[in-house]
Formats: structure tokens, sequence, C-alpha cells
């Protein structure tokens, strides 16, 4: 019985570990996007741009220091791994609007929004 039990607990924290959140974001003209300005643990993220145009990705923590950033080419993806309060910013500089596939997991208690 203590077996039992014990392997349905290791289930249950092992179920609850793996969460993920998949989503197709739009980012206006001239906007960001970003993911995870608040505490947080650890996340992950791969990101896909299927916009005609390139994007700008870069990480920054809740100290506004900035870190990590590439340019994201039309169709491209990229496995971008973040560290405790550290924001993903998806920026989109063209005149016309953005949009990116998204595969979050890890901590996904993020706060996501927009900035001009």
């Amino acid at each position: 019985m203590k077996t039992k039990l014990l392997v349905l607990v290791a289930i249950l924290f092992w179920l609850s570990g793996c969460t993920s959140l998949t989503s197709v974001t739009n980012i206006g003209a001239n906007n960001s996007f970003v993911l995870g300005n608040n505490p947080h643990g650890y996340f992950r993220a791969t990101v896909k741009n299927v916009s005609g145009h390139p994007l700008k990705l870069y990480q920054k923590t809740l100290t506004d220091s900035v870190h990590s950033m590439v340019i994201l080419k039309p169709n491209e993806t990229l496995h971008v791994y973040a560290d405790k309060n550290t924001a993903l910013i998806v920026e989109n500089n063209a005149n016309r609007q953005a949009q990116v596939k998204l595969d979050i997991g890890g901590d996904t208690n993020l706060s996501m929004g927009y900035k001009n």
C-alpha cells in the first residue's frame, strides 16, 4: 500500500511539472510582446517567426539588464531558456503586424503584455 501511494505521489509531482502553453501571438506594428515581466521561475520558449519580416528577440531582467539579443528571420525557430525573473521580449520594428508561434514550458506563471 505504501509503495502504491508513493508511486501516485511521484506521478502527481511529475504531471504538475509538465505544464506548457502554446499560442500564436499577434504583435502590432512598431510594438513589442513581453513575456514574463514579473517574478517567476525558469522557463523555456520555442519561438517561431511566422511573419514575412524579421523580429528582434532579447531577454531583460527585472533590474533592466538586457542580454541575448538576436534577430529572428521569417520562418526561423529559436529555442530560448530564460532565467528566473527574466522577461523575453519580441520586438516588431516593422510598419506592419507580426505573428509568432510560442511554445512555453517550465514556469508558466508568466505575465504577458504589450509595450510600445
